[in-house]
């Protein structure tokens, strides 16, 4: 009795450790590589074991065969990941938006380490990526992707493999998506861009002689930095209100 009371606890801790420490290992601000792997390691095994009694009853019997078994921790490491890269590519959004400000204000030449690329990218979209994170956990939206990764139980059983079909649809709109929120994001910074070269063009024509571009490439940057800390707002608002609307879709219906 006891001894399968202990086999029963091992096996949902497992389970469960599965899906919801590769979401952990994928979140955005959790699962990045700058955060020690330890530390990602204990926040993993800590959440499961806390949801251990309330996700157990939701759990399938344990399978009689290793392979069935193997099969069911491969698809729970699956959702799992799936989960965590969908959180993931919400940033994308920030990191497009802060490519074309580098680009519109003389910046692409200075690159930072990005922790969510886990390369270097430009110091603005760095900036606009550690800005996005920031504002996930000071609003508390952190605890919305907590609660997607619990009503996945809900939307995707264990033993159940989800439709690829379905999964590839909603990766497309949320790549699609992110792809047309950070053309609006960067979109004043587009016309900034035009119209400032279009003028450096008529001057430098006025004054052949000038080294207008070169002289001009400070008040560049200045005046698009002015332009960036006006709408860091707006950016900062329309983000958090995206992100919450893309991980409502994962929540299951009350």
């Amino acid at each position: 009795m006891l001894q399968d009371i202990v086999a029963g606890n091992v096996y949902a801790f497992i389970l469960i450790f599965c899906r919801l420490g590769a979401a952990m290992m994928s979140l955005p601000g959790v699962g990045e590589n700058s955060i020690p792997a330890r530390m990602r390691l204990t926040i993993a095994l800590l959440t499961a074991g806390l949801t251990v009694p309330i996700l157990g009853a939701k759990l399938p019997p344990l399978p009689p065969q290793p392979l069935q078994l193997a099969v069911l921790v491969v698809t729970e490491i699956g959702l799992g990941l799936a989960l965590g890269l969908m959180a993931r590519l919400f940033l994308s959004a920030l990191h497009i938006a802060g490519t074309v400000i580098a680009m519109q204000a003389g910046l692409s030449s200075a690159v930072f380490f990005d922790p969510s690329q886990g390369s270097q990218s430009a110091l603005v979209s760095s900036a606009l990526v550690l800005f996005g994170v920031a504002l996930v956990f000071v609003t508390d939206l952190h605890l919305l992707a907590l609660q997607a990764a619990y009503d996945s139980y809900t939307l995707f059983p264990p033993a159940q493999v989800p439709s690829f079909g379905d999964f590839a649809q909603v990766a497309t709109h949320v790549v699609s998506g992110s792809i047309v929120l950070g053309a609006k994001f960067a979109a004043p910074f587009i016309v900034y861009g035009i119209v400032f070269n279009v003028a450096l063009g008529l001057l430098n024509r006025l004054m052949p002689t000038l080294q207008i571009f070169f002289i001009m490439q400070a008040p560049q940057i200045a005046l698009a930095l002015i332009l960036l800390g006006l709408s860091l707002t707006a950016i900062g608002l329309s983000f958090t209100r995206h992100f919450e609307e893309q991980m409502s879709q994962f929540l299951a219906p009350r």
